[in-house]
């Protein structure tokens, strides 16, 4: 355990170093790492409450209320996570091979009420039934190392698109106020890590969400390789990954309702499971 936390204690400054440029201000960067600390902290549902238990403010800096100060990086701070989901791909062409598959999938988040952004009673292919919910289309690189996420998109259903009020107080953005089916979010993830370029070929569903015939024949159209199913030597790794992003890291943990923050917290989290998997590789030594 010792040599696990000594490990991640080193790819968390490093990480923090490489992304300070993708902030406006120094602050940002140092309360990103505190999020971190905070979600890679083991046996705690990862609310801000929670992590506020767990971690301490940025060295040097007087705060009253660590958490209003976090709940205001994570919800408000206007910081730019597209800008470090595009430095994240940067840093994965240097680790990525040309192996393993591309895996989407449906991330179902259970709510209730009605005012978290996207959220309504709509059917899940996760769950297989309708529930009160946020969906999500997530992109994975999945290989013998392990699951790695590399995006995810939030669905808007129609009625959230049609409703400019609902849109206005979520603070969903003006390039997101459209409709969008979750084939349309799967490719527009394909495109970016291909415009990334991230050279993995090889692309399969891991919660089918339909008959899916758009979405083969645009993925052969785009010239990558569609694999039917997830081949079974990598299943299991597929399914610890799954159960690591949501239990240890807590991607469905967010329990703010805006955009930004849901979009913030997706971003932390996958930048977490690369931490965790980099320092598992060093302990390993194969890094």
């Amino acid at each position: 355990m010792l040599e696990r936390n000594t490990a991640l204690k080193q790819r968390l400054e490093q990480l923090t170093h490489l992304f300070r440029a993708c902030f406006r201000r120094r602050e940002q960067a140092e309360w990103a790492a505190v999020y971190l600390q905070g979600l890679l902290q083991p046996g705690t549902r990862k609310t801000i409450a929670n992590l506020c238990r767990s971690v301490t403010p940025p060295h040097g800096m007087q705060v009253d209320d660590v958490v209003q100060a976090l709940q205001h990086f994570l919800n408000q701070s206007p910081w730019d996570e597209q800008k470090l989901q595009r430095h994240y791909y940067a840093l994965l062409n240097e680790r990525l091979g040309p192996g393993g598959l591309l895996v989407l999938d449906e991330l179902a988040f259970v709510k209730q009420g009605r005012h978290s952004v996207g959220v309504q009673r709509q059917y899940s292919a996760l769950l297989r039934r309708k529930v009160n919910c946020q969906l999500a289309v997530a992109l994975h690189h999945l290989s013998s190392a392990g699951l790695r996420p590399l995006g995810l998109r939030l669905y808007l259903p129609r009625r959230w698109v049609e409703d400019k009020n609902r849109l206005d107080k979520a603070g969903v953005p003006s390039s997101a106020r459209r409709l969008a089916s979750k084939t349309m979010l799967a490719l527009e993830l394909l495109d970016e890590v291909r415009a990334a370029g991230i050279s993995t070929t090889n692309v399969v569903l891991g919660i089918p969400w339909g008959r899916g015939d758009d979405l083969l024949e645009s993925v052969i159209e785009r010239g990558w390789i569609w694999r039917a199913e997830v081949p079974p030597n990598l299943l299991e790794t597929l399914y610890r990954g799954r159960d690591e992003l949501h239990n240890e890291l807590g991607l469905d943990h967010f329990e703010g309702r805006s955009w930004r923050g849901f979009h913030h917290h997706a971003c932390l989290v996958v930048l977490a499971c690369d931490l965790l998997i980099c320092s598992r590789d060093k302990i390993g030594g194969t890094s």
